[in-house]
């Protein structure tokens, strides 16, 4: 079991358009587990580890990013 930082909250309509539009607005952050109201949607909050599904429901399969560089996070 993995403890990784997600956001939640209440999901965003971004269908069309374009570039890489915000998905949820008022997002509270939380660690893993965690459950999700029906009007809900979650994100990952760091790249620390990679979601192998695009989407945020049920349960989620993760892995850890080999990019991920933990110093230029912290930096941040």
């Amino acid at each position: 079991s993995i403890s990784a930082n997600v956001r939640v909250g209440q999901a965003v309509d971004a269908v069309g358009q374009v570039g890489r539009p915000k998905t949820i607005t008022g997002f509270q952050s939380h660690d893993t587990p965690v459950l999700l109201a029906h009007s809900e949607r979650a994100e990952m909050a760091t790249e620390k580890y990679i979601s192998l599904t695009n989407v945020l429901e049920g349960f989620v399969i993760l892995k850890k990013n080999p990019d991920y560089d933990e110093e230029e996070e912290e930096s941040k």
